[in-house]
């Protein structure tokens, strides 16, 4: 399997796509439960309602199109 991964080059930060990792919408979230994502907190899939990215559908994406 291809082990994808998120990186942010300004904070040398990796999210590797095995971990549990969301695509959220700001305005989706309340206000309050942002403040504390952005502060590190974990919140749960009902509070960001996020969409979850992995390592399958993200391959699936790159390598083969979409299809």
């Amino acid at each position: 399997m291809t082990n994808l991964f998120v990186y942010h080059e300004g904070t040398g930060t990796v999210l590797p796509l095995s971990d549990k990792v969301y695509l959220c919408n700001v305005d989706d979230i309340d206000p309050i439960e942002y403040a504390d994502i952005v502060e590190g907190a974990s919140v749960g899939v009902k509070l960001h309602k996020g969409v979850r990215i992995d390592n399958y559908n993200m391959a699936k994406l790159f390598m083969w199109g979409g299809e």
